[in-house]
């Protein structure tokens, strides 16, 4: 199985309390799977951070936060 393979299945897993890190206490972590960096950027969004200070906290580029914010007002 390639790494690709087995990154994917963090791709349903997420710590909620390095979630809770980084939207409470504005700390930045790279390290969030792929649901945690989505949680975190829902709940940062809610409460009003900048599309640039959530990219900065989870380790994405802008226009990811874009995109996400874009499919979860589609959904």
């Amino acid at each position: 199985m390639s790494a690709w393979h087995r990154a994917r299945e963090t791709w349903s897993t997420a710590d909620d309390y390095d979630i809770e890190l980084v939207v409470h206490d504005r700390l930045p972590d790279w390290g969030l799977t792929r649901l945690g960096r989505r949680i975190a950027a829902r709940q940062l969004t809610e409460r009003n951070a900048t599309v640039d200070e959530i990219a900065d906290l989870i380790g994405v580029d802008p226009r990811t936060v874009y995109r996400w914010r874009a499919e979860d007002r589609a959904a």
